[in-house]
């Protein structure tokens, strides 16, 4: 066929959430596959969603996002890991926190620039890279020990590393990133340009104690690096679509320069009802008691699997719970 185009992409199919959730709907399965919950969000989000629509707010947000929504993006970020942010400069609001990935990761990789990424990793990392001309470099995320795996990480970024890309917790694995790693990354970017992203919409779902890890947190890593956020994971909203980027101005720049022609900016009304219900004491209550909730359902899952053939260590953070399919399939559980 004449003029038939030439794919960016021509390895890449369509993504496994769409397959699963297909698959799910059509046989009336449990949906396990793809990161949403199945409970309603907080009544008073809802009944603030509802006054925004009725109150008229129905035109473009600002780019950036709203700045009251904004400012409360900064004050969480300063009340739970004492990074400072600036509303107008450092913080971005878009259509999720995967449209703000891959906004900046067009914005900051060039052709031929490499990009660490711990494997497996969220499907989004890989295309994006691809896109901008970027070389992916996967490295194993866990040793042999079931611990992050810091020595490969570390032994993959070099001089022509333009960016690392990290995710806890984890997607998929249920993994959070363990206290001293960022120290020692910093240590090893130490004198050089490389930047890093941090991928933590599952941020505060943490379970068993385990300790909220945040680039914001690290005083050196989040002069070179971007954090995401999602109030889709967060409040149980996924459909509406809404995330965050907070660093550096610098950085934040570049990011907004795509942002702005990708998305330019994301459900007003929702906007208004997040900035509106968040820092309510509903609104505070819901997100401190997000990690206990999540912990429960976790508990129940690894219950109910006790004494059949489904092993498996217990999640650290996030939605998910992976399980040791070894004594039930053999060969590639892809062919299953």
């Amino acid at each position: 066929m004449e003029g038939k185009p030439i794919s960016k992409l021509p390895d890449l199919g369509t993504t496994i959430f769409t397959e699963m959730t297909a698959m799910a709907n059509r046989y009336g399965a449990l949906n396990l596959a793809q990161g949403f919950p199945d409970i309603p969000p907080p009544q008073g989000l809802v009944e603030a969603a509802m006054k925004a629509l009725r109150d008229g707010t129905h035109q473009y947000a600002p780019m950036a996002g709203r700045p009251d929504l904004r400012n409360w993006i900064c004050g969480h970020h300063q009340k739970r890991h004492g990074a400072q942010y600036d509303l107008d400069n450092q913080c971005t609001i878009g259509a999720g926190a995967s449209s703000l990935l891959f906004a900046a990761i067009q914005a900051l990789v060039h052709p031929g620039d490499e990009v660490v990424v711990q494997a497996p990793a969220y499907d989004l990392y890989g295309p994006a890279v691809q896109l901008a001309g970027g070389r992916l470099i996967q490295v194993p995320l866990l040793a042999d020990d079931g611990n992050w795996d810091l020595d490969a990480l570390l032994k993959a970024v070099h001089v022509r590393t333009r960016m690392v890309i990290l995710n806890t917790p984890h997607n998929p694995t249920g993994t959070a990133c363990p206290p001293g790693f960022l120290d020692a990354l910093a240590e090893h970017l130490e004198g050089t340009d490389t930047l890093v992203l941090s991928d933590e919409v599952y941020g505060p779902i943490v379970h068993d104690g385990h300790p909220e890890v945040s680039l914001t947190a690290h005083p050196t890593l989040r002069e070179r690096g971007l954090a995401f956020g999602s109030f889709g994971k967060l409040l149980q909203v996924t459909g509406w679509k809404i995330g965050w980027a907070v660093g550096p101005t610098h950085l934040t720049t570049e990011l907004r320069k795509v942002h702005q022609y990708d998305v330019f900016s994301t459900g007003a009304p929702l906007q208004a009802a997040l900035a509106s219900f968040l820092p309510t004491s509903q609104g505070e209550s819901h997100l401190n008691g997000l990690a206990q909730m999540y912990q429960a359902k976790r508990d129940r899952l690894l219950d109910g699997l006790k004494g059949t053939a489904w092993h498996s260590t217990p999640a650290a953070g996030g939605f998910f719970q992976v399980l040791d399919a070894r004594d039930i399939i053999e060969g590639d559980d892809g062919h299953w």
